[in-house]
């Protein structure tokens, strides 16, 4: 089960900013955490079940966010 402050954690992450490092300035404000140790918190919490009995979808985003993106090779030979 998620604490409060993990599940606002969660909530800030799915939020839409206007400006940049907004959402940095945000996680300091409510959680007092620099912005990297805001996302290490964040990418732990969006492993356990918790999270994703919490907010499915947002967690979903946030995981296939964190994904390495590869490109395909498609040239034709």
């Amino acid at each position: 089960m998620l604490t409060d402050i993990q599940k606002n954690m969660i909530d800030l992450a799915g939020e839409t900013f206007k400006y940049a490092g907004s959402l940095e300035d945000q996680a300091r404000q409510c959680f007092g955490l620099t912005p990297t140790r805001y996302w290490q918190e964040v990418n732990r919490l969006i492993q356990t079940p918790a999270a994703h009995q919490y907010r499915p979808a947002l967690v979903q985003r946030l995981t296939q966010r964190r994904q390495p993106r590869t490109r395909l090779n498609t040239r034709l030979i």
